[in-house]
């Protein structure tokens, strides 16, 4: 395919190849055209599943059997067949679901195909076959406006290829045109959803200086491929990248759609300790979210290393340039989201390990107030907000001499001119949050009560962390001798730096750890402990006091608190060859019943769905069902503002194993700031106290750091 940059930047259509993978504008159907068009697929998880489920495309606006038949094959379908699949394998809890939120009613009647007749009807015969949400089949009179059911072929999108990118099909007959503002974005659907890649939300801006949401955009531009992740070491990337990926289960009508046809949006920020990461990760694949808990999905992107932090101290270029792409990309949902059938007083923000950093600090940010009305943080870590002056000195002085940059009489001017690449391969880096007054106003999250609604978003937070997070971020100790270990540790956090003497004075607080069974040596019996105290000194204690000074002062009106105790870890992520489950002779790919180190990252494939999708196996016969329950908890929240799923909800949507786990654990409590309580996410989950108490008062957090 081959496309023409516009000035805007904005992807045009320059010419159709010979095989016809691009359609034209006006070839490739649109719901301006057809309506409100819906993907009814039940979503397990499994890509493999999509070959076994019975699936179709509804058609929402009425319209004679004759008007349907064009309309399925507009959409490269034929009317569905009830003879064709099982109406039970799916499509019965699809259309169960649609009835349960009062987009069709109970008795509705939809257009299908007359397995008994040719397969083409013409305008003139009287009777034509339609189908209720029963799967029964009444004959209709072929002039009566029903809405249609069309059969469903995309395949679902399938795992890893060698590039390391998600595999779809973007052929024609799967692609849809969707008016979005001023401009016509082509995307495809695959099995589940409506997918668009590589949607511009903001120019590039010039080096050092804030984003703003782009609302330019005209044409007909392709939405079929990820854009370029932002530049990372050691010359990934572009510097062009501020693009989103969406996901939708179903797109509106060229007409505004009713308030109440309008999903919840969650809107994804990676991780990466602000130097890697990106939106196009086939683990955070929205994918799965958008389908299974049916809301509109988004992966945004924002500038990473020097290019999205380094300060000046002219007043001017003052830093945290990454959280303005990330409310440039905030701003352009508000927008724009409704036309993929999303509502902008919906939106969620949520994020993993540094993600979870520009979570808080979205929270954070006077200027992001009214963006999004929850949030989710996962993994997060502690980390101040440097002062502007201090950030400076610390970090750009050096970066100005290493540059030869010091000594201009323009030192924009020079760091703008230095390659991009050689800049953020630079050491030092300048990749962290600093106080630059307008962005963020203090050195952390401002949880007094009267900063509620004025510098601190107020809205329902929910955190989680994994049990072991250091697990893959520090390394073993260079001998088993406890005591020297502990001083190691001590000296390779200058940040956040665990009181050594403390920790040895109380033993029974920090004591020698069993590692994993089957690697249980001396020496990872103190890396245990060592993980134990890293883990806590940077994420556990921290969350632990920021949610229970959010509960006291009331700035968050709801907060959830959960620590993961399984976990799938990534097999390029895992350094110290801990964080998997042990192989015994039953279990070839681990069991996740056994002791295993639970590390950072290793709760991303569960609480997307992905681990199938991004080709691991299934350790054993809980995995799909645990990851199932990560969803549906994490997309109960982005709707109600509750992570505990309603029953009929899960009812009508035939989740029975979710509902089996619920009964198991019980309701997910809110944390009290008395008694505070998170939910162990594990097979069989279960409230249980605050951990780390004892801990975090050793290592100088107190739970009630914040009271």
């Amino acid at each position: 395919m081959v496309y023409k940059e516009k000035q805007s930047g904005a992807k045009q259509y320059a010419e159709q190849t010979a095989s016809g993978a691009i359609a034209t504008a006006y070839r490739t159907p649109s719901p301006a055209h057809l309506g409100e068009i819906s993907i009814l697929a039940s979503n397990n998880l499994r890509t493999s599943d999509a070959g076994k489920t019975s699936a179709a495309l509804l058609l929402k606006n009425g319209q004679s059997q004759w008007s349907a038949q064009h309309a399925c094959a507009a959409l490269g379908e034929q009317l569905y067949s009830p003879s064709a699949q099982d109406f039970t394998a799916g499509l019965n809890q699809s259309l169960a679901y649609e009835v349960y939120t009062g987009r069709l009613s109970n008795n509705q009647l939809m257009w299908v195909a007359s397995d008994d007749a040719p397969s083409s009807h013409h305008h003139w015969q009287q009777h034509c076959t339609a189908m209720d949400t029963s799967g029964v089949c009444h004959p209709v009179n072929c002039k009566t406006d029903l809405p249609v059911l069309c059969s469903q072929s995309a395949p679902a999108s399938n795992a890893y290829n060698d590039t390391s990118e998600s595999v779809s099909d973007t052929s024609s007959q799967y692609q849809v045109a969707l008016p979005v503002g001023d401009q016509v974005l082509v995307g495809y659907r695959d099995f589940y959803t409506f997918q668009f890649k590589g949607v511009r939300f903001a120019e590039e801006p010039e080096r050092f200086t804030y984003s703003s949401t782009y609302t330019n955009a005209t044409g007909t531009n392709s939405a079929l491929v990820h854009e370029p992740e932002c530049l990372q070491a050691p010359n990934n990337g572009s510097t062009d990248c501020l693009f989103l990926n969406l996901w939708t289960p179903s797109l509106p009508s060229s007409q505004q759609s009713a308030k109440k046809d309008l999903k919840p949006v969650m809107v994804y920020i990676y991780g990466g300790g602000f130097a890697t990461g990106s939106a196009s990760n086939p683990t955070n694949d929205g994918g799965n979210h958008a389908s299974r808990g049916d809301v509109v999905m988004v992966d945004l992107a924002y500038r990473l290393n020097s290019l999205g932090f380094l300060a000046l101290d002219d007043g001017v270029h003052n830093g945290n340039y990454w959280l303005s792409d990330l409310i440039s990309g905030l701003e352009w949902i508000q927008k724009y989201i409704s036309a993929f059938g999303g509502d902008p007083e919906q939106v969620m923000i949520y994020g993993e390990s540094a993600g979870a950093q520009s979570v808080q600090a979205l929270l954070a940010s006077p200027k992001a107030i009214g963006l999004f009305r929850a949030a989710i943080m996962q993994s997060n870590y502690y980390q101040r907000y440097v002062p502007l002056a201090d950030a400076f000195n610390s970090t750009t002085v050096p970066i100005l001499n290493a540059t030869g940059c010091a000594s201009s009489s323009d030192q924009l001017a020079c760091l703008q001119a230095v390659n991009a690449t050689d800049l953020i391969n630079l050491k030092p880096n300048f990749n962290y949050p600093v106080v630059d007054g307008t962005y963020l106003t203090s050195t952390y999250i401002d949880l007094n009560a009267s900063a509620a609604g004025n510098t601190t978003s107020s809205v329902p937070v929910m955190y989680s962390v994994n049990r072991d997070e250091a697990g893959v971020l520090n390394s073993p100790p260079s001998s088993s001798n406890f005591t020297a270990a502990i001083y190691e540790l001590a000296a390779s956090q200058p940040q956040d730096t665990p009181n050594a003497t403390a920790i040895l004075a109380n033993p029974s607080v920090f004591p020698v750890g069993t590692g994993p069974s089957l690697n249980n040596t001396a020496l990872n019996q103190v890396f245990n402990t060592t993980i134990r105290i890293y883990t806590d000194t940077d994420f556990h204690c921290s969350d632990e006091f920021t949610a229970l000074g959010a509960v006291n002062s009331g700035v968050w009106p709801k907060v959830y608190y959960a620590e993961f105790n399984r976990t799938y870890q990534e097999p390029g992520y895992n350094m110290n060859n801990v964080c998997q489950a042990p192989v015994t002779s039953t279990h070839p790919f681990g069991d996740p019943e056994l002791e295993y180190f639970k590390c950072h990252a290793g709760d991303l494939p569960v609480s997307f769905g992905t681990f199938v999708f991004t080709a691991y196996p299934e350790r054993d016969e809980n995995d799909l069902a645990f990851s199932q329950l990560v969803v549906d908890y994490w997309t109960s929240f982005a709707r109600t503002l509750d992570p505990n799923p309603d029953t009929e909800f899960l009812r009508a949507r035939g989740y029975w194993s979710t509902i089996n786990q619920v009964g198991v654990s019980g309701t997910w409590e809110q944390v009290d700031v008395k008694e505070p309580k998170m939910l162990e996410l594990q097979w069989n989950s279960a409230m249980k106290p605050f951990p780390d108490s004892e801990q975090c008062a050793i290592l100088g957090q107190p739970l009630d750091y914040l009271l």
